[in-house]
């Protein structure tokens, strides 16, 4: 038996979403990652709804680690990546939990609040983390808001992870739904034919 031909439009969005997280490409924290997760867990079933996210993150991480932040003498893989990846296998839980019956406009509504999630705990391990903050209440107002010297305030960031997940989640959701559709309608034409 085939498998539902959303899967492979699904598999092809995600891989796109993948690509689009090259340094540069979108603006600082506006990123296809959190739809990505999110929309794994809801779409698939099993051990993939796992797996995939985080094994189109692994590529491109080490992808970019290779070809971008080592000649700029970085790395992606540091201390702080198992956080990242444990966020990745929280909103493909969130996607799961949610599952593929609800409306539309749950999901996208999940798609964002997935990523303002992912915002919040990230950015509180980075003021548990980085030597830059006070580890008292001024200290974790600082890390939600002006940030650290020489990058964009953190709401900046809230807004555009809010913004990109609720817009990647939208266009993943849609292009699963249109595809549904057209499945369903070519199953009806077979069985009128």
């Amino acid at each position: 038996m085939k498998p539902p031909r959303h899967i492979p439009l699904l598999l092809g969005l995600l891989a796109l979403f993948t690509l689009m997280r090259w340094p540069g490409l979108l603006p600082w924290n506006f990123s296809p990652v959190y739809a990505i997760c999110f929309c794994a867990g809801v779409y698939f079933r099993g051990w993939r709804a796992w797996m995939v996210p985080v094994a189109f993150m692994f590529v491109s991480d080490v992808l970019m680690n290779y070809f971008h932040w080592r000649g700029l003498g970085f790395s992606t893989f540091t201390s702080h990546m198992w956080v990242t990846y444990a966020l990745y296998l929280g909103l493909a839980a969130f996607g799961w939990w949610m599952t593929d019956k609800a409306r539309p406009t749950a999901l996208i509504a999940g798609g964002a609040l997935g990523a303002c999630g992912f915002f919040l705990v990230a950015n509180s391990f980075a003021w548990l983390s980085n030597p830059v903050y006070a580890k008292t209440w001024a200290g974790l107002v600082q890390s939600f808001t002006v940030g650290q010297v020489g990058f964009p305030p953190p709401i900046v960031f809230l807004k555009n992870t809010i913004a990109s997940g609720a817009l990647f989640t939208a266009t993943i959701v849609f292009a699963v739904n249109v595809a549904r559709a057209n499945e369903k309608a070519d199953a009806e034409f077979r069985l009128k034919a």
